[in-house]
């Protein structure tokens, strides 16, 4: 009970800290952008961060199962292809084109966790391994960047529909979903594997069916990153997911999500994603060239991570 009491504080501390860097990060871009809490720009500044939080909880999906993900951005580059190259005319075809999008993603997160529960070798192996198939599947459907998603869509969901700010509303869904699944005994279940596979199986858990029900879970969040993804920009990059791999993790592991499985909250997620989006664009904003901006915002996220493991074991210790 003690030790559970401590990991809660030392969430809560994670969590506290990392919602003050968000607000030192809009302080300064408020500097560059003095409309940013209007509500046109809050509408703008969440569907350029939507996809990354998605893929981010996609991530974290698999990281609280004990695993990692390397095949993420090769399955969101094969959701937003399939999204944009179906021909979505009208409601009933957008509609089917995102269901597509979604059997595709989930397909292939179901197979990865297959793979990781029957295999018996190192996820970060097997989702390596599946990010060139998945690849590869993804030029074969897209061979090139094109494709094309309804404007009227494209323009609802980066300007707003009737004043709604779509992406929010979808965020706010994603994090109702989350918390609900949780209070479940799938979500339990899921928790338990991560924290401890062989206690969970002595337990009477089915973790081989847990894994794969993860990691498909997983590519539902990834799969609406790419749609996601694909309206904001309207159309598709079959190569365009591989950055959203190594940011989801970075997120993740900002957002106080354990390596090892089985420790971390979804809305520390969130707030990592959006430390990084921010980020991003405050960089951007500096008029740096953009070699530099890369190597300035790994510093930056080698420093926060960093500090942040050792604030963790002092309060360990």
């Amino acid at each position: 009970m003690r030790d559970r009491a401590l990991a809660a504080a030392r969430g809560n501390t994670d969590l506290l800290a990392l919602a003050v860097l968000l607000l030192v990060l809009l302080a300064a871009y408020q500097h560059y952008d003095s409309a940013l809490f209007t509500p046109a720009s809050i509408t703008i500044l969440s569907a350029q961060f939507l996809p990354l939080i998605l893929a981010a909880a996609g991530q974290t999906t698999v990281m609280l199962l004990g695993g990692i993900d390397l095949s993420l951005g090769a399955v969101l580059g094969l959701a937003m292809a399939v999204f944009a190259t179906y021909d979505a005319q009208g409601a009933a075809g957008v509609v089917t084109a995102a269901v597509l999008a979604l059997a595709a993603a989930v397909a292939a997160g179901a197979v990865n966790g297959t793979l990781v529960a029957y295999a018996g070798l190192p996820p970060i192996v097997v989702t390596l391994a599946a990010s060139f198939l998945w690849g590869g599947v993804t030029l074969v459907v897209l061979p090139q960047p094109g494709g094309e998603v309804p404007g009227g869509l494209v323009n609802a969901y980066n300007n707003g529909w009737y004043g709604i700010a779509l992406p929010a509303v979808a965020l706010g869904v994603v994090l109702a979903g989350w918390k609900l699944l949780r209070t479940t005994r799938h979500g339990l279940a899921h928790y338990a594997v991560g924290g401890n596979e062989h206690g969970a199986y002595a337990g009477g858990l089915h973790t081989r069916r847990v894994k794969i029900s993860g990691y498909a879970l997983a590519g539902v969040f990834t799969g609406l990153a790419g749609i996601g993804l694909a309206v904001q920009t309207g159309s598709a990059d079959p190569t365009i997911g591989a950055p959203y791999t190594l940011n989801s993790i970075a997120a993740s592991v900002l957002g106080g999500i354990s390596f090892f499985g089985g420790v971390g909250r979804m809305r520390g997620t969130v707030l990592g994603a959006l430390v990084i989006g921010l980020l991003t664009n405050l960089l951007l904003f500096t008029g740096i060239s953009p070699f530099y901006q890369l190597i300035l915002q790994g510093v930056i996220l080698v420093v926060a991570l960093t500090l942040k493991t050792y604030l963790t074991r002092e309060a360990d210790a």
